[in-house]
């Protein structure tokens, strides 16, 4: 017999009840686990990876004429995660940090509306992808170093593909984009795959 001291009461357990207690404690645990894993956003990563690949195929050539086309996947992009969050958001519930969101909001009117009017608007096609990658990459290291350092290391990469895209090689701006989603991809897979 185990004996057991509650706040008003002592119970005998046998050790066998013990055992099937700890074997419930386990199965809650990798429950959990299995949950969290489930819905740790990388749904969202290979939604975005792909997308960021599609744009980066569509627009290799430089052509103006898909350029609403990309504008169109993202968009689509933009509503299938939404969705995506909502479904998820249904089966783990986790309290909304007043406080992260403020900062997200702010770097978004930030780097959306008060720096290109400040300095101007982006140049052309490229720089307004790089503009939009980067805002949103910074989001990705915030959430990082809020929540899950896997987004701080995934926005690090993504954000120096791009700049050296942008600064470095120009002309192979479009494969380092393509580079980028394939990251965003693999790091769905890495995050789906890790926590077992």
């Amino acid at each position: 017999m185990i004996l057991c001291i509650t706040e008003f009461s002592v119970v005998n357990i046998t050790p066998e009840e013990a055992a099937q207690a700890l074997r419930e404690i386990e199965a809650s645990r990798v429950a959990m686990r299995s949950a969290i894993q489930a819905h740790r956003g990388h749904l969202h990563l290979w939604l975005w990876g792909s997308l960021w690949m599609s744009t980066s195929v569509l627009n290799w050539d430089d052509n103006p004429a898909h350029t609403t086309a990309s504008s169109l996947l993202m968009v689509g992009g933009g509503l299938t995660s939404a969705l995506i969050g909502i479904l998820q958001g249904r089966q783990v519930r986790a309290p909304v940090n007043p406080r992260f969101v403020a900062v997200c909001i702010t770097i978004l009117l930030f780097g959306f509306v008060a720096w290109p009017v400040v300095l101007g608007p982006p140049h052309g096609y490229r720089a307004a992808f790089g503009l939009g990658t980067l805002v949103w990459m910074q989001l990705y290291i915030v959430a990082g170093l809020w929540f899950d350092t896997y987004l701080l290391w995934l926005g690090i990469a993504a954000t120096a593909i791009i700049l050296a895209g942008l600064v470095f090689l120009p002309g192979l701006f479009w494969a380092c984009t393509l580079l980028a989603g394939a990251v965003l991809v693999g790091t769905g897979f890495h995050v789906r795959n890790s926590w077992k």
